[in-house]
């Protein structure tokens, strides 16, 4: 039997094995199917008498070793689940595979499709007997590797430095990419590719896998002394936490998987593609947030006067910050009062959000509801509110507890409340923050995981519905970066670092797989409160240019020549950012590179924007040309220079043809540190 789907440039298909296993045979260009083959495993020496390999639903207990679809037993009878090889049916858009113990009761359902070029990967477990089952682990996605992979990268990194790009040698042994900490967290999220050798931005072919998870996870990559692998993405779970009582069913995260064969640059297009079509269309406005500018010392009065001097920069929204609620003046205290402080505003939100609609801007409110202050009303109140053990004393982080979604009692009071906010002041915007990890993850002392998360989500979906407010993502920066959070919010804060030579590299990582029009940039202070750099105006601007823009500092710092670039670079992220939103990134150089390279061309390719960021004076003074791409090889294009300072602001380049831009290239590298240009390329012909 032989089953088969298509995507736009891409095809899938399965085959019925000889040993009566569903077989991987192609996952590749459609065109190029007649390549598709069922694998043939040799007998060895001291293997099993029916040779084995990766297959779709491989399970233990024939001569497999590799990782299994699903751990499981019979919690009465300790029985293992032991699964039949999977049937498996095809429509002209969907897979499914059906494998059952008919022992046990249980089925393991998995379905793949395509939306668009992205494989959409689900799995569902079903408890039809009448014992209860324990699972220890599920896969999501579980599927051989090809036998091209041989490089591997995920990435790394901490709070303020989310974004390393780490790349390694894969050839035997398993490498993983794993959360425990009930968020995905800063070391890049639920992802991992798979690349053959010499594989680069633009070249060569990726494999990749992304959990739409926002909780514990893990990918895992394994290749077998056979040679076999396979790449596996699952949601982590704890002991204990899942028991599915007879009729009980587990539906596992989606998992997206990315084929490219034009370097990481393709990833990232499958994953913005997929993103951007199951997101809501809105506009993005110029951000003033009033963090980095007063901290948690904010009145009525202060952020009046920064709501004016916003306005007068080019802001479009006012986002108040953390310090605005009851007892709120440092980060000890009051997390979940969430009432104005009537010492710092005594009249309630109300005037100060007159004053923000009166200098023409929308106003946005932070909150953190999943926290809780232990120095808080709700906390005294509802002690048994928050995740832990009920005799142990709770491990704080910020100064904070994390209360326990999966209660419906707290969602219950966390809507209400919210939606008090939202129906007593004119909020168009929330930044819903996530400041510490979840530990201990459990609920009355059992394992709490999934379902924290699985709260999240009912609750974020509950105020979706009832109210028209776009909400931003942010866990102490990056530490929730995925597509699962992604279906429910309209932007990500990438990082709590504004310092504008490490956001190039933060988001560049967080742009692998979210549009880069999700990541919110914010021009910061200089010196930068986190590192302490000087860096000028250009800089901090022309890095937060290819992102969700916004201004994060005291303007009354700002002399008259910062406040003059600083317009002139909301003027013309206003100019292009509809367009933008729609367009493809395209990576220049590799990461880490100097300088960093981007180009975003319109999706009509009528026009582009090319970002040349220097961080470091070069070794060599003769610099090389920059080759462009996206391009059209025939058309003309014209180039013009945006400056955000001097007399004129557009400096023509010249007309070109997209062949030579793209083969050839021009010499635009400054070659001087911390500089950067902005080039506005225009198709003529």
């Amino acid at each position: 039997m032989i089953a088969r789907i298509d995507g736009e440039t891409l095809c899938l298909i399965l085959q019925r094995g000889d040993d009566g296993l569903a077989h991987l045979v192609w996952f590749g260009p459609k065109n190029n199917d007649v390549m598709a083959r069922a694998p043939h495993f040799q007998r060895l020496p001291a293997s099993p008498d029916v040779p084995v390999g990766p297959t779709l639903h491989p399970a233990h207990g024939h001569g497999f070793h590799n990782i299994a679809q699903v751990e499981a037993h019979c919690h009465k009878t300790r029985r293992l689940l032991r699964l039949k090889p999977p049937e498996f049916a095809a429509s002209d858009r969907q897979i499914t595979l059906n494998s059952h113990d008919e022992s046990l009761g249980v089925r393991v359902v998995t379905t793949m499709t395509f939306r668009g070029d992205a494989l959409a990967v689900t799995c569902c477990l079903h408890n039809d007997g009448e014992t209860s089952i324990d699972v220890t682990r599920a896969a999501s996605l579980l599927i051989p590797t090809p036998d091209w992979a041989s490089r591997l990268v995920t990435w790394a990194g901490a709070w303020g430095r989310e974004g390393h790009y780490t790349e390694r040698d894969w050839s035997t042994g398993r490498i993983e990419q794993l959360g425990r900490a009930g968020r995905p967290g800063f070391d890049g999220g639920p992802t991992l590719s798979l690349l053959e050798t010499g594989a680069n931005v633009a070249h060569g072919r990726w494999l990749t896998a992304h959990l739409a998870w926002s909780g514990a996870f893990r990918l895992a990559a394994e290749r077998a002394t056979d040679g076999s692998g396979q790449l596996l993405a699952e949601r982590l779970l704890a002991p204990g936490e899942i028991r599915l009582e007879p009729g009980a069913s587990l539906v596992l995260p989606e998992t997206v998987v990315a084929l490219s064969y034009e370097g990481s640059n393709g990833v990232s297009r499958v994953y913005h593609d997929i993103i951007r079509s199951e997101g809501l269309r809105v506009k993005r406005l110029v951000h003033f947030n009033t963090w980095e500018a007063r901290y948690f010392d904010v009145t009525e009065e202060k952020c009046i006067s920064l709501a004016k001097q916003a306005a007068e920069l080019g802001a479009e929204r006012f986002v108040l910050d953390d310090g605005w609620f009851k007892g709120r003046h440092n980060d000890e205290t009051s997390l979940g009062d969430w009432s104005a402080d009537e010492a710092k505003f005594p009249n309630g939100l109300m005037p100060l959000i007159d004053a923000v609609h009166a200098e023409g801007m929308e106003f946005g409110l932070w909150l953190e509801p999943e926290m809780v202050s232990p120095d808080s009303d709700l906390c005294r109140d509802h002690p048994d509110w928050v995740l832990g053990w009920p005799e142990a004393e709770l491990a704080t982080g910020r100064n904070q507890l994390v209360l326990d979604l999966s209660l419906p009692a707290v969602r219950e009071h966390l809507f209400l409340t919210i939606a008090a906010l939202l129906d007593a002041y004119p909020i168009s915007y929330v930044k819903w923050d996530c400041n510490r990890d979840l530990y201990p993850a459990t609920s009355g002392g059992v394992a709490s995981l999934g379902l924290q998360t699985e709260g999240l989500y009912e609750l974020l979906d509950r105020l979706r519905i009832a109210y028209k407010v776009q909400i931003e993502s942010c866990a102490s920066g990056g530490g929730r970066i995925d597509a699962g959070i992604a279906s429910r919010t309209d932007r990500f804060w990438a990082s709590d670092t504004t310092d504008a030579i490490d956001r190039l590299r933060v988001q560049r990582a967080a742009s692998f797989a979210m549009p880069t029009e999700r990541l919110g940039c914010h021009i910061g202070p200089s010196p930068n409160p986190m590192t302490g750099r000087e860096i000028s105006m250009e800089f901090r601007v022309l890095a937060a240019l290819f992102g969700h823009m916004g201004i994060e500092a005291n303007p009354a710092h700002f002399n008259d020549n910062d406040k003059a670039i600083l317009m002139r670079g909301l003027e013309i992220s206003k100019a292009h950012r509809d367009w933008m939103g729609d367009g493809q990134l395209l990576n220049l150089s590799e990461p880490g590179d100097d300088p960093d390279l981007q180009m975003l061309v319109s999706a009509g390719g009528d026009q582009a924007l090319l970002r040349i960021m220097r961080v470091n004076t070069p070794v060599r003074p003769l610099q090389p040309r920059i080759r462009l791409a996206g391009l059209d090889q025939q058309s003309h294009y014209e180039l013009v220079e945006l400056a955000l300072r001097g007399d004129p602001m557009v400096w023509p380049l010249g007309n070109f043809m997209g062949r030579g831009l793209m083969h050839d290239g021009l010499v635009l590298d400054s070659a001087r540190a911390l500089t950067g240009r902005l080039i506005h390329l225009r198709k003529t012909e």
